[in-house]
């Protein structure tokens, strides 16, 4: 059997990624869109940088 690239990414991404969705009010979705363009990120590098964020500002129990 040839190997399907395809099949091979959609079960990849199964098992390794997760997507994460949020509904916005259309103004605060452009407010974020205009901002992240601003600073050169990323939506994925939006949440990395709030994750960490949030981790430092936590303190562990």
């Amino acid at each position: 059997m040839a190997f399907d690239k395809a099949k091979y990414d959609i079960e990849y991404m199964k098992e390794n990624r997760s997507q994460f969705k949020v509904d916005l009010k259309k103004d605060e979705k452009e407010e974020l869109d205009a901002l992240l363009q601003k600073k050169g990120l990323k939506k994925v590098e939006f949440v990395r940088w709030a994750m960490k964020k949030l981790k430092d500002e936590t303190p562990e129990k």
